[in-house]
């Protein structure tokens, strides 16, 4: 018995941005609900875009843990053909695993350390010292991957590039900002709680982009993709 699964590029990107659309106006209402009205209820931490563990968390860390797969469904299908970038796909998904269970563990705050930024005199845009190595990573991984960037299809490139700007200026760069702004006047406060919150936004737009952009590659660039499941009685092994 086969099944076939057909998956549109367009209509997952479109449920997607639903979903994008729904946590970005919760989470920026909660701010507004939090600082402006002093409303202290407790399940409106479940929409809160600058904590963890709560609806929008769960969706990022699912998204990132997809593209994940999508990457480990191409490196498979490229080390079939004989491509050799297919180690570069293979070591992206485990990239996207990563920043999956990051996502919901928290693991770059453990670079948090604020005696270290106090010994180092860090502040302003290094106030949450964890984007420098975090720049360094990014830098690295771009100039690893310039040579695989300038062999994708153009269409895919500029995807790729589109997503990776969006991602990266909310990661790092709109997370410099909030720092900037948390070491001038705190991190209670609308204005940096709206900031986070676009932070937050921007990632999830920068990995729905990569998603329609993996799906339109394997679609365009990956044949029938044959997935098969065995089940095996342990007693017939």
């Amino acid at each position: 018995m086969k099944f076939l699964i057909s998956v549109s590029p367009k209509r997952v990107a479109l449920s997607l941005s639903i979903w994008v659309i729904f946590f970005a106006v919760a989470g920026c209402t909660v701010q507004v609900l939090r600082y402006g009205f002093n409303y202290r209820q407790r399940w409106i931490s479940l929409f809160n875009l600058d904590s963890e563990i709560n609806y929008p968390s769960w969706y990022s860390s699912f998204t990132l843990l997809f593209c994940g797969i999508l990457l480990g469904i191409i490196a498979a299908a490229k080390k079939k053909q004989g491509d050799r970038y297919f180690r570069h796909w293979k070591a992206l998904g485990f990239i996207f695993v990563f920043l999956s269970l990051d996502e919901i563990l928290s693991l770059h705050e453990i670079l948090i350390i604020n005696d270290l930024r106090k010994a180092l005199h860090l502040g302003g845009f290094f106030y949450f010292i964890w984007v420098i190595p975090g720049a360094i990573f990014v830098v690295v991984t771009a100039v690893a991957y310039l040579k695989f960037l300038l062999h994708l299809p153009l269409r895919t490139r500029n995807f790729f590039l589109l997503a990776g700007s969006i991602y990266v200026g909310g990661a790092l760069g709109m997370e410099m900002v909030c720092g900037y702004y948390a070491d001038v006047a705190g991190q209670r406060n609308l204005i940096y709680g709206l900031m986070a919150s676009v932070e937050e936004i921007l990632e999830m737009v920068g990995v729905l982009v990569f998603i329609y952009a993996l799906l339109s590659y394997i679609g365009s660039h990956i044949e029938n993709i044959d997935v098969r499941l065995k089940i095996v009685d342990n007693q017939q092994r």
